[in-house]
């Protein structure tokens, strides 16, 4: 599957939006309880939701068109 295919679907497009909202915050709760930046946390956070993203948009598609093919 192609990376494009990927990017430009909707359901990879909110999981993004998603990760990057959970990132954000999470970054912004530990600056205020710590006072430190954990930029390599929420760094890894959001990497690590592109990566089931990635993981679950190529699982969908293959089962739609494993169904299609039926």
């Amino acid at each position: 599957m192609k990376l494009r295919t990927i990017a430009e679907d909707k359901a990879f497009k909110y999981l993004v939006v998603a990760g990057f909202a959970a990132a954000a915050t999470n970054f912004g709760l530990t600056y205020f309880d710590t006072g430190r930046l954990d930029f390599f946390g929420a760094a890894l956070q959001f990497a690590l939701v592109v990566v089931i993203g990635v993981a679950l948009v190529t699982y969908w598609n293959y089962m739609e068109r494993r169904a299609d093919a039926e």
